[in-house]
C-alpha cells in the first residue's frame, strides 16, 4: 500500500468514524491497529506497546496529573473568589472594569491551573452572576469569560505545552517561557477592546455602583493580600522552571504540594475536598491519556507506512514562499480546531508539521507556540468550541448557544490579530526564552 493510498484511506475513515460519533481516542487507536495489521501482520502489534511505553516513560508526563491536581486543589480552596474581589475593587470603577477584572482573573487562574475547562468554569460561576447583576450586556459578560478562559492554552503551566513538548521533543520549559509574551498580549488586547467598547457604549459594561466604588484605600490595599498566596505559588513553580532549578515535572510536584498548603492556610483542607480533587484529577488525566495513546498509535502507523513523509515532501516541494506554506499549515490547524479535540490535533499533526517548519528555516520553538496560538482559537470557534460549552454548563438557563456564539466573535477577531502580530514580530514569543537562556 503506497503512502498516497494510505493517506486517503486512513484520514477518510478517520473523519467518517468521527461523523458517526465514535470518540476520538477509539477512532485513532482502532484505525492505527487495523492499518498496522493490514500493513505488517500480527507483528505490528508491538507498535502499540512501544508507542504507549514511550509516552508513559517520559518523565515530563508526570507534570500533567500534578498540575491538574494543583488546579483542582486551588479551586477547592476558594481562592478564586477572593482574587476576583481584590481585582474588582481596583478596576470596577471603570466602564467595563468588571469584565476587565474577569480577564485578569482568568490570566492569574491560568497561571495556577493550566487547564481551560477549570478556568472557564470557575470564572463563570464567580464573575457571570456579578456582571449580570450590575447590568452588563449579555454578550460582553459571556465573551470576556469564554475568551479569558482560553488563555489557559498559552499561560504556563499550560497542559497543551506539555503535550506538545512530549510529542515533538521540544523543551517544555522553553515553551512555557514562549507562552508568556503571547498570553500577556492576548490578555491586553481583550482588556483594550473591553474598555474601548464600554467607553463608547456605557450600556455594554457600566461602571460599578457608587457604593462599591467608595471603598477606602486602606481596605483596597488590605484586599491585595489575597493575591499573596497564589502569586507566591506561581513564582515558585514558574520561577523554578525558568531559572533552571527544576524540571516541569519537579516544579509540578512543588505546585501540587503548594496547593495543598494554600487549602490548609485557608482552612479548606479536609478529606472531602482532597478526595474530590483526586477524583477530578483522575477523570481529566484519564481523558487526556486515552486521547494521547490513540493518537500515538495512529501517527506511528501512518509514519512507518510512509504517510508522514509523503505529506512533508508535498508541503516542502510546493512552489510557494515558506511564509505561504506556514499560513497554509495554520489554516489547516484553524479548520481542524473547529471540529476536533486539540490534544488529538497536537499528537496527530505536530510530528508531521515540525520537520517541515524546521526545513523551511523557521524556529521550532516559535512554531510550537504559534501552533498553540492557532489551537487557542479552536476553544472559541463555533460550533464545537470547548470554552463555549464549559460556560454553557454553568450559565443561567436563559443563556442560549446563540448568545454564546455571538459573544465570542469579537474575541476571535482579536485572536487572529494577535497571531498576525506574533508572526510579524517573533520576539513577542522568543524574547523571554532568549533572555532566560542567556
Amino acid at each position: 500500500m503506497g503512502p498516497e493510498v494510505l493517506t486517503v484511506l486512513m484520514f477518510s475513515m478517520f473523519f467518517i468514524l468521527l461523523a458517526l460519533g465514535i470518540p476520538l481516542a477509539w477512532t485513532t487507536g482502532s484505525l492505527g491497529l487495523i492499518f498496522a495489521y493490514l500493513l505488517w501482520g500480527s507483528d505490528a502489534m508491538s507498535i502499540v506497546v512501544l508507542r504507549i511505553w514511550d509516552v508513559m516513560g517520559s518523565f515530563s508526563m508526570i507534570a500533567i496529573p500534578l498540575f491538574v491536581f494543583m488546579g483542582n486543589m486551588l479551586q477547592k480552596s476558594g481562592i478564586a473568589h477572593d482574587l476576583f474581589r481584590a481585582i474588582q475593587v481596583w478596576v470596577g470603577s471603570l466602564r467595563g472594569g468588571i469584565a476587565a477584572a474577569t480577564i485578569i482573573l482568568c490570566t492569574i487562574l491560568a497561571a495556577m491551573i493550566g487547564t481551560v475547562g477549570a478556568d472557564v468554569t470557575i470564572t463563570g460561576l464567580i464573575a457571570l452572576p456579578f456582571m449580570f447583576e450590575r447590568g452588563y450586556n449579555r454578550h460582553m459578560a459571556l465573551g470576556s469569560i469564554v475568551a479569558g478562559g482560553a488563555l489557559g492554552v498559552l499561560v504556563p503551566p499550560s497542559i497543551m505545552f506539555i503535550v506538545y513538548g512530549v510529542t515533538v521533543g521540544e523543551s517544555i520549559g522553553k515553551l512555557f517561557m514562549g507562552g508568556v509574551g503571547p498570553g500577556l498580549l492576548f490578555g491586553g488586547l481583550y482588556i483594550a477592546y473591553i474598555l474601548t467598547k464600554c467607553y463608547f457604549d456605557p450600556t455594554a459594561g457600566p461602571a460599578a455602583p457608587k457604593e462599591e466604588r467608595s471603598v477606602p484605600i486602606g481596605r483596597k490595599v488590605a484586599m491585595i493580600r489575597s493575591l499573596t498566596l497564589p502569586l507566591l505559588l506561581i513564582l515558585g513553580v514558574m520561577g523554578s522552571i525558568f531559572g533552571g532549578i527544576a524540571t516541569p515535572g519537579e516544579a509540578a510536584g512543588v505546585g501540587a504540594l503548594g496547593a495543598v498548603v494554600c487549602a490548609w492556610v485557608r482552612k479548606r483542607l479536609n478529606w472531602k475536598n482532597l478526595a474530590e480533587s483526586l477524583f477530578e484529577t483522575g477523570k481529566t488525566v484519564g481523558l487526556i491519556l486515552w486521547i494521547v495513546f490513540g493518537a500515538m498509535v495512529f501517527i506511528a502507523t501512518y509514519t512507518l507506512g510512509g504517510g508522514a513523509g509523503f505529506v512533508q515532501n508535498a508541503l516542502i516541494s510546493m512552489p510557494l514562499n515558506p511564509w505561504l506554506v506556514l499560513i497554509l499549515i495554520q489554516l489547516i490547524l484553524l479548520f481542524l480546531g473547529m471540529v476536533l479535540d486539540i490534544i488529538g490535533i497536537t499528537v496527530l499533526l505536530a510530528p508531521i508539521f515540525v520537520p517541515v517548519i524546521t526545513q523551511l528555516g523557521f524556529d521550532p520553538l516559535w512554531f510550537g507556540v504559534m501552533f498553540n496560538l492557532n489551537l487557542q482559537v479552536a476553544y472559541l470557534s463555533p460550533p464545537f468550541g470547548y470554552s463555549i460549552f464549559y460556560l454553557k454548563a454553568v450559565a443561567p438557563p436563559d443563556v442560549t448557544m446563540s448568545d454564546l456564539y455571538r459573544s465570542v466573535m469579537p474575541y476571535m477577531g482579536l485572536q487572529l490579530v494577535g497571531i498576525i502580530l506574533c508572526m510579524i514580530f517573533p520576539q513577542i514569543i522568543l524574547w523571554l526564552p532568549n533572555l532566560m537562556i542567556k
